[in-house]
């Protein structure tokens, strides 16, 4: 995962960039070399993480997002649920793949749970009843399976991961 500087650095250039992002037809906005692509979910995943870590430096980079997302916010939302459609695809993928897994085959959970972390971050900024029921009925099924643990990322990011809601990095598949 990443640390505090690359998620700060990963905020700036999508700041920087988040306008043509949200004009443009794409869902995966390529932001150059060693960044991972903009994405309403990668950005409030760093935004969170960095929140943790360093409180001080997210409040700047909380509050210059809320300022660029205020210029285009229908397209921002627009794009949120263009993700959040695509996430919660590969998501009930995954979540099919272990229901007939083996533990040797679960043992991408700790990879994986990015994406259900962003789900979450999502459903936050969009009105999506359908995709949420979609998501709430996957969760059943992992929370049957779900060994409850350690959280599963760096102990400095875990005060912005509340475990009534976000229970999936408190656990591993058996």
């Amino acid at each position: 995962m990443p640390n505090a500087e690359t998620d700060a650095r990963f905020i700036e250039e999508a700041l920087l960039q988040l306008q043509d992002y949200l004009l443009s037809e794409e869902l995966f906005w390529p932001m150059g070399l060693n960044q991972p692509r903009l994405t309403p979910g990668a950005l409030l995943l760093a935004l969170t993480r960095l929140q943790a870590s360093q409180p001080v430096q997210a409040e700047y980079w909380q509050n210059a997002f809320q300022t660029a997302r205020a210029q285009r916010p229908s397209a921002w939302k627009q794009k949120a649920l263009k993700e959040l459609r695509n996430r919660l695809r590969l998501w009930s993928a995954s979540i099919g793949e272990w229901r007939s897994a083996t533990a040797a085959q679960r043992a991408d959970y700790a990879g994986a749970i990015r994406s259900r972390v962003i789900l979450q971050l999502l459903l936050a900024e969009v009105d999506a009843p359908e995709e949420k029921a979609q998501l709430t009925g996957l969760d059943l099924f992992l929370q049957t399976i779900l060994k409850k643990g350690e959280f599963l990322w760096e102990k400095e990011v875990q005060a912005a991961f509340d475990e009534r809601l976000f229970w999936f990095l408190y656990g591993t598949l058996p």
